[in-house]
């Protein structure tokens, strides 16, 4: 049986571990102000994923964004000339500078459907996983032959690069082999190359238009208009006559021998 004091004592123990009086609500400050804080951290991270999600499937946007990509073709060891700009213009075509123009002037042509199959489509280029067809109708195909010497290979496949805005020949490409044409458009001044490559090549060097991203308007081959001649007269010819033009026979007096300014008279000896 306990004693009295031994129940005093059970008795303060029990009271120090009650610190709410009767009646005293808990205090729910601190768990609201968590609560508070987690549902507008959730509600920021929805924000800025969906703010991301529509800025990249937005752009390019239709007659607002100009971008200009660097392009061009490897031919087992070196580029070759940048493509001419085709007849018929178009919003993703090249203006002749190795660079790919794109310009979306509609929904058919912005945001996701920015994509390297309508360039290949606007400049009559012809792309499948294992073949290349320009415009000009060259073809090149996995298991042509590239190299010389002991380097000469038929293992050969196509191959599409592309590295990122102000990328070095250091800089690692990412490297494709099949669907090209899925490859969208997503920023200004990123860089490609389309390329017939032994298949072990998994790196190779930025094309050379990369430079005429610093200004591309600048870097636009000079053209005339379709059907314009140009002719350059002789250095002795006055006029240029546009159209069909009759040449005249040539009316000048006949050369006329001129006598001499004297004629001495017969000399007369007197008898």
């Amino acid at each position: 049986m306990a004693t009295p004091s031994t129940s005093k004592k059970i008795q303060r123990v029990q009271q120090s571990g009650v610190t709410r009086r009767v009646g005293q609500r808990r205090p729910m400050g601190f768990p609201a102000a968590v609560a508070a804080i987690i549902v507008v951290g959730l509600v920021l991270v929805w924000f800025a994923r969906d703010a991301r999600i529509n800025v990249g499937g937005d752009r390019p946007r239709p007659n607002l964004d100009v971008w200009n990509q660097a392009y061009g073709f490897y031919d087992c060891e070196d580029y070759l000339p940048n493509a001419p700009a085709p007849a018929e213009e178009a919003d993703i075509t090249t203006r002749g500078n190795g660079l790919i123009f794109v310009a979306p002037l509609s929904e058919d042509s912005s945001g996701d459907n920015a994509t390297m199959a309508k360039f290949f489509e606007n400049t009559g280029i012809k792309v499948s996983d294992d073949s290349v067809t320009l415009a000009d109708g060259t073809e090149y195909k996995a298991g042509d032959e590239c190299g010389t010497g002991k380097d000469k290979t038929t293992k050969t496949v196509i191959k599409l690069f592309s590295w990122p805005p102000q990328a070095s020949d250091k800089t690692e490409p990412e490297v494709l082999t099949d669907d090209f044409g899925s490859v969208r458009f997503e920023q200004d001044k990123a860089i490609y190359a389309l390329a017939l490559v032994p298949e072990s090549v998994n790196q190779i060097d930025l094309p050379p238009s990369v430079d005429n991203l610093a200004n591309p308007d600048a870097s636009v081959p000079a053209t005339s208009a379709p059907g314009a001649t140009t002719t350059i007269a002789p250095a002795d010819s006055s006029t240029t006559v546009v159209g069909d033009t009759t040449v005249a026979p040539d009316t000048s007096a006949p050369d006329t021998t001129v006598a001499p300014a004297s004629t001495s008279a017969p000399t007369t000896t007197e008898g």
